[in-house]
Formats: C-alpha cells, structure tokens, sequence
C-alpha cells in the first residue's frame, strides 16, 4: 500500500515543477533529499550567474567576446540542461509509482524533455558559435584582412629586422591606445586600401578618451624608420608597398602601417583592429541602425554603391537615423559641396562615437553574442578578448565632453602636393604639438624637437 506522503502526485505536475526549477517536483512527491540534490546545482549556476551580472547586462554581453568565457558558457549551458532533463525524469518516475498517468501524463513529460532539450542544445550552439567567431576576430589564427600570407619584410642596405611583430603593452594603470582600421577588400580591388585610419587613446588618469583620424591620402611623410615618403605614396596603401618590396620597410606589411601612424600622430600604439566594409554593415545592422546629426547636408553624384550600378548619395542636414548600408556611405562619401576626404573621416568619429553609445544601451543586451558572430570574418583585432568588458565597464562611464576629436586635415596638413594623387601632406611641427596637447607627457613628441618638415 503506498505511504500516505506519496499517494496521488501527478507525473506531469512533478515534472512540471521540476521544469520549472529543479527540485521542485520532488519536493512536491515528497522526497525532500532528492529536492536538495537537484536543487543545489541549480542555485549554484545562479549564483554564478548574479555574480557575471555584477556590473550590468552590457558588460556581460561583452563578456562573450572571449572565446574561453564562451566555450565555459557552453558548458554550464549543457550541463545544466542535462541536470534539468534529469531532474524531470526523476519528479516523473516517482510520480509514476504511486499514481499512474495516462497518455496525456506522458506526453507532457515528453514535451518537457524535448523543451529541455532543444533550448539547451540552441543555446550551447549559439554559444559555441559565437566563441568561434570569437576566436578568428581576436586574431587567434591571423586574417586575410591585415594580409598574412605576405612574404617577408624587405630591408634596405644596413637595415636589420625587428625580432618580433608585436606592439609595446599599455603600462599598468596607463593609458591605452587602439589604431582602428577600415578596410576596403572587396574582391575588385587589386590591394587592401585602409581608407579609414583612427587612433583611440583612453587615460584612464582623467577618465577621457582622445581619437584622432589620419587622412588616408596623407603622404611626404618621415618614416620611422628613417627616410621620407614620395607624394605619390598614400599612407593607406602602405601595406602594399611593403608587399611589394616598393617600401623597404624592417617590418611585416601591415605592422609598418601601424607603427608609422604611432610615428606620426606621435603616441605609442598598444593594438590595433581590422574591419572590412562588410562588416562595418553588418555591425550597423545588428544594433537595429544609429543615429547621428549631419552638420551638413550631403549630395555625392559620384558615390559608388559598391553594386556596380548605382551612383550617387544624397543625405539632408539634421538627425538621420541610418542602416548599415546608409551608414556606409555616410563614412565614405568625400565628393561634393562642402564634401572632403577629412569632412567624412570626422563623420567616421561621429559614427564611432554614436554605435558605442548605442551597444552600450541595456536594449542590445541580447544583440551582442549575435554580433560578435556575424562579425567573426569582418574584424581582426589583437586586443586581449578577455579584457574587452573591463574596457565595455569604463567606456559606459566617460562623459561625452571628456571624448576629443580631431581629424588631421587643415591646419594640420596641406592638400594638393602631388596633381597626379591629390595627396595631403601633414605639417610635422602642428601634428606634434597637437600630440603633446592631445597626450601630454605620453606623447612620443613631449619634450622632443619635432620631425623636420617634409611637403614638398
């Protein structure tokens, strides 16, 4: 005769409580012990769970930027899917053997194993795809974006090469400097062109953040490892004249980019990452569009869609909430009245300015993980994947005013040096003394002469 404890539990409701927290169920069957048992694992991945949410849901999404906190994800994921699975089909069977339920019983037992299943195994394999992606953008295995398999560096008479192709780390409690780079490596084009290049410092002394853009057709520029430029040069073809053997350079193609940016804007540069013009699409995209103020009106008969078809690109003044492809060509358009190469390199700013505030609302919470998957063949970066919350944390903490833009056209260069290039050539001495303004005693120029001038 069953105990009176046991006697009348229904299998689908004990099933059902313990779906809905393990323990449950068997608490309701009365098996107080085997409550406890399944109980305790899962308080403790909630637990674990407050504590990743310790510093808001933004700075946890960010989190799965790290492949290794992705992969442990997928684990707990798994492992506590199974546990739940577990817990159901015990609550179940200790129903079953005081009341036995009929068909309906069984099916919603069914039900709720197939539940389990399916939402535990989607996750772990969102997770885990997302720790893939995670992997290729943080650079773990190189990127055709920064040209890999690029012959070695070619070096001049007396030139010996550098030991090893990395960057100086940021000092403890120091600044951080990241060079960003668009990339345009659409299948027609015969070399990478980096037409967007930016420097983005963070000081963490006074809690602000400096970004300053290089035209991309800047040339007659010292090199860092000496000699000077020609005006047909343009800085964002540099990687491939290094390829090339054209520039004789101690260092790998695109490293020598980011070496004479640092050079040039005068502030060691830490990292650096990589975006290709899909990407930068598809970013937009993903965060549902940005919204920007366009402080003048855009009207670019001559701007290519990237289709093979289409031309032209017309924007009003005023707020504009755009999409990726619009945002596009919001960044890249330079034709026109009142239209230059350094007008949309400060649009560039604007818009990166405007896509971290926006991935920084609560609202993209559930957005990121997706990024960063869609995102994994776009980017390349070196920026240690498992810092990229700590630095989510902090930049939610700047105020707007404590962010400096400047973008490195008049007074800071002359234009037209070379007819044949239409090349922009940076006035050395004002660079300088904007890197000592911008960087203080960090600047590579603080209490250094300046490098000599070099436009023609």
């Amino acid at each position: 005769m069953p105990s009176a404890r046991g006697h009348g539990r229904s299998p689908s409701l004990a099933a059902l409580l313990s779906f809905l927290w393990p323990g449950l169920g068997q608490l309701y069957a009365g098996k107080r012990r085997a409550a406890a048992l399944f109980a305790a694992p899962a308080l403790l991945a909630l637990l674990l769970l407050a504590y990743e949410l310790r510093q808001g849901l933004v700075v946890f999404a960010a989190r799965f930027a790290d492949p290794s906190f992705s992969l442990a994800a997928v684990a707990v994921v798994l492992l506590l899917g199974g546990w739940r699975l577990a817990a159901v089909l015990h609550a179940s069977a200790n129903g079953e053997r005081h009341k036995k339920g009929g068909l309906f019983e069984r099916l919603v037992v069914v039900a709720l194993a197939v539940l389990i299943v399916v939402s535990h195994a989607g996750v772990g394999y969102l997770l885990a795809v997302t720790s893939g992606a995670g992997s290729q953008a943080f650079n773990l295995g190189g990127s055709d974006l920064i040209d890999p398999a690029s012959p070695g560096p070619s070096l001049a008479p007396g030139q010996t090469p550098a030991p090893e192709e990395t960057l100086p780390p940021p000092s403890q409690g120091g600044r951080v400097t990241i060079l960003l780079t668009g990339v345009d490596a659409a299948p027609s084009r015969s070399e990478h062109l980096y037409d967007s290049i930016m420097v983005v410092s963070y000081d963490p002394k006074t809690n602000s953040v400096q970004m300053v853009s290089v035209p991309r057709d800047s040339a007659s520029f010292p090199f860092y490892f000496g000699g000077v430029d020609s005006a047909s040069t343009k800085i964002n073809s540099i990687p491939t004249y290094v390829r090339n053997g054209w520039i004789k350079s101690p260092n790998s193609p695109y490293m020598t980019l980011v070496k004479e940016v640092s050079y040039l804007v005068g502030i060691p540069i830490n990292y650096y990452a990589v975006m290709d013009l899909d990407g930068f699409v598809k970013m937009i995209d993903r965060v549902g569009g940005i919204d920007v103020d366009n402080p003048s009106a855009i009207n670019d008969p001559s701007y290519d869609w990237l289709d093979g078809k289409t031309y032209g690109f017309s924007l009003a003044a005023g707020p504009q909430h755009l999409d990726g492809k619009h945002a596009l060509a919001y960044v890249r358009s330079r034709h026109g009245a009142d239209n230059s190469d350094w007008k949309r390199a400060s649009r560039q700013q604007q818009v990166m300015v405007a896509l971290l505030h926006k991935m920084a609302q609560p609202s993209q919470i559930l957005a990121l993980p997706g990024l960063i998957s869609t995102l994994g063949s776009s980017v390349t970066t070196d920026f240690p994947a498992n810092q990229v919350a700590d630095y989510v944390a902090t930049g939610q903490n700047i105020p707007s005013q404590n962010i400096s833009q400047v973008v490195l056209g008049p007074p800071y260069s002359i234009t037209g040096i070379s007819t044949a290039t239409a090349s922009t050539c940076l006035i050395n001495a004002k660079v300088a003394a904007l890197s000592i303004q911008l960087f203080g005693n960090d600047s590579l120029w603080y209490g250094k002469p300046a490098p000599a001038d070099t436009c023609p």
